[in-house]
């Protein structure tokens, strides 16, 4: 469902190319592959051409991506990226999600809580100023440096825009460049169209990372702004005949995280210690989910996007453990490291220069190991799931964050990203009780179990009282799901949040105590050590390689080229495309591969040569999740969604022989609206007509 990876060989075990394949690579704007471009595919492209693609490509601020394609400000992107919206806006009258959703004039369009479009405008090369601001420095020096000069110069961007502008520093190449990036900032975004859950994720969890692959993971928002749609010149026309095999295809999104740089003893500390509790905890929680959704339908619509995440994210990181796992991955990469530890002292000036940077980095590692647990479930909420205390927590840190200068705010907290977490506190979105308590009594009882219960931090936490009976106080007793009461304390400030006596500001107040012990820890004794360890590095590496190489996601936007092409599988091709007639085939009278109404009812006037989904060797990992596909005239001819099981190590490294990412075929899109939906306005917008 969500794309979060790339290569994993299953057949025969897993093999690493020491070098880049053609299509490996998630390049900035500033620094395409020109020459490769030119040499295979004959292209080219122009500073035109790059202008107008960053400007009609859109990141959701949620992590995904999406694209204009109307002059009206509609956006594609993924039906599971919009997933959240939809329930938000569903009820147990009204299910959107099962049901599907379609706003046949302008004025039925719904309103999405608390979603933030950005589109990229502009980038400025900003790192001689970083550099020369944390010259010299090291420990809890280079970290308030390093803050103060970012907040200055996203401040300096903003200006007094800061409603219609977001400016983020962007780190890349591990810190080896600095980057700001000036983003039109939109938070009035309606939704359009969603497809039923049954034909966005047909297949559900058995498909999920697979292919041949059946899948409508489209929808459509649209941006508004001062109560109209935007005008804009910028944006994709969706080609229904789509791409031919072999055909250069790009993809312009926003890939999250990547961690192909990492030391070996940062891979280690991924595969001992944060994917294994990771998958734990999620298997555990997945099990909650399903225990309840089987107490009724009604409990089974809300744990339903919950749970849809949950089996996603276990699925996608058991790919990258097994990845982990792999002797001759460890191995390449250990080869790797030798050769570039080698490089730098084989000669004297360079290890002079550069020093020691792995061992610094394993120091660090060692000392992130004994706080994981305790900062992951604390500080980063996992101990304390729930909708309530997110709100509780965001209100009591953003009291205290807001009465500081800019400069010495938690970065989440800064003047730039202010409007971002305003939106999201004051959302209007639906709170299930029973669901929150069961979730808060689960976690707390994690919390307590994974920390034990002589922990100091777990009695601050708890005191006398059980898990069961915290959450039930705070679920019963709390008035944080009246969006007017939030917007009364947040604008309140510190005095209001301080002198409630809401039973989930309360135990916000505990958890912020203790998370920040944890952050300071991290923020001043782990971080700054590293990073100016991988600076080094980055510096290092640029003197060995340069910029020939793409840096690591940052989820900003980039530019992977690849063509239509299936792979072998043990043998057997596989062939690049699906199509409608692969669908009704694959359908039966059962969950998950049960056929929406609407398809069954259409059936008949559906051409079955329709092409449905298509794979291709584009490079893309989570936050290319609503990218779009497209063509060198800049026509979109597919909608990324997915990658193939294979890709399930690609946080680490991409072989291009079996690597896939999955999308929608434009021609899908095309018939599925026109056919299926009978969405004749949304059809002759995107200029689809017959």
């Amino acid at each position: 469902m969500r794309v979060v990876t790339r290569a994993l060989c299953i057949a025969g075990g897993l093999a690493v190319a020491s070098s880049p394949f053609a299509a490996e690579g998630m390049w900035t704007l500033d620094n395409l592959p020109y020459t490769e471009l030119e040499k295979n595919y004959n292209f080219k492209p122009t500073p035109e051409w790059i202008q107008k693609s960053m400007r009609s490509a859109v990141r959701l601020a949620g992590g995904c991506s999406g694209s204009f394609v109307s002059a009206e400000g509609l956006v594609l992107t993924n039906h599971h990226c919009v997933i959240s919206c939809v329930e938000d806006l569903s009820s147990k009258e009204q299910d959107l999600i099962n049901k599907g959703f379609l706003a046949d004039t302008r004025s039925e369009e719904k309103q999405c809580p608390g979603m933030e479009i950005n589109r990229l405008e502009k980038t400025e090369d900003v790192t001689a100023r970083m550099q020369k601001a944390l010259a010299g420095l090291n420990g809890k020096a280079f970290a308030d440096a390093k803050k103060a000069e970012q907040s200055r110069i996203e401040k300096e961007c903003v200006g007094d825009s800061g409603d219609k502008r977001r400016c983020d520093i962007v780190e890349l190449y591990g810190g080896g460049q600095y980057h700001v990036y000036q983003y039109s900032r939109y938070q009035d975004v309606r939704l359009v169209f969603s497809p039923e859950y049954a034909a966005g994720f047909f297949g559900g969890d058995p498909d999920n990372f697979n292919f041949p692959r059946y899948n409508l993971d489209m929808s459509l928002v649209r941006v508004y702004e001062h109560g109209k749609p935007i005008a804009n010149s910028n944006w994709f026309p969706i080609n229904p005949k789509g791409a031919k095999e072999n055909e250069l295809v790009m993809t312009l999104g926003h890939p999250g995280t990547t961690q192909r740089l990492l030391t070996m003893a940062e891979l280690e500390t991924q595969r001992d210690l944060v994917l294994p509790f990771r998958l734990m905890f999620a298997s555990e929680y997945r099990g909650l989910l399903l225990q309840y959704s089987r107490e009724g339908e009604e409990q089974a619509r809300i744990a339903q996007t919950e749970l849809t995440m949950v089996e996603n994210g276990l699925k996608a990181r058991t790919g990258m453990f097994q990845a982990l796992l792999s002797p001759s991955v460890m191995q390449q990469k250990r080869n790797d490291e030798n050769a570039f530890r080698n490089w730098v002292n084989a000669d004297t000036a360079r290890k002079q220069q550069y020093g020691d940077p792995w061992q610094t980095i394993s120091n660090t590692q060692t000392a992130w190991r004994n706080l994981y647990l305790d900062y992951v479930l604390i500080e980063m909420g996992m101990g304390s799931l729930s909708q309530q205390i997110t709100w509780a927590r965001t209100l009591v840190r953003g009291a205290t964050e807001r009465d500081k200068p800019d400069a010495e705010r938690l970065r989440e907290y800064s003047q730039a990203a202010l409007p971002n977490v305003q939106a999201g506190l004051l959302a209007e979105v639906p709170l299930y009780p029973e669901f929150e308590q069961l979730k808060l009594s689960w976690s707390l009882s994690k919390l307590r179990e994974r920390l034990g219960v002589d922990n100091p931090v777990v009695k601050a936490i708890l005191g006398k009282e059980s898990p069961e009976a915290i959450a039930k106080n705070i679920v019963s007793n709390s008035k944080l799901g009246d969006a007017a009461v939030r917007k009364q304390l947040w604008e309140g400030g510190f005095a209001a949040v301080k002198q409630s006596n809401d039973p989930a500001l309360v135990l916000a107040r505990k958890l912020d105590e203790q998370g920040r012990k944890l952050r300071e820890q991290f923020d001043h004794q782990i971080e700054p050590v590293q990073k100016a360890a991988i600076e080094k590095l980055s510096k290092a590496r640029f003197a060995f390689k340069g910029t020939s190489v793409y840096p690591d996601a940052t989820f900003s936007l980039r530019l992977s080229h690849g063509v239509i092409r299936g792979w072998d599988e043990r043998g057997t091709p596989v062939r690049p495309f699906t199509d409608f007639a692969g669908l009704f085939a694959r359908a039966t009278d059962f969950d998950p591969f049960k056929l929406a109404d609407n398809w069954v009812e259409n059936e008949k006037k559906l051409d079955k040569k329709t092409r449905f989904n298509q794979v291709s060797t584009n490079d893309i990992v989570g936050g290319n999740s609503g990218s779009p596909l497209i063509n060198a005239k800049g026509e979109l001819v597919g909608l990324i969604f997915d990658g193939n099981i294979q890709s399930l190590g690609g946080s680490y490294f991409y072989d291009e022989s079996v690597n896939r990412a999955v999308s929608v075929h434009s021609a899908a899109i095309s018939e599925a609206l026109k056919e299926v939906y009978k969405a004749k306005n949304l059809t002759r917008e995107l200029q689809l007509s017959k």
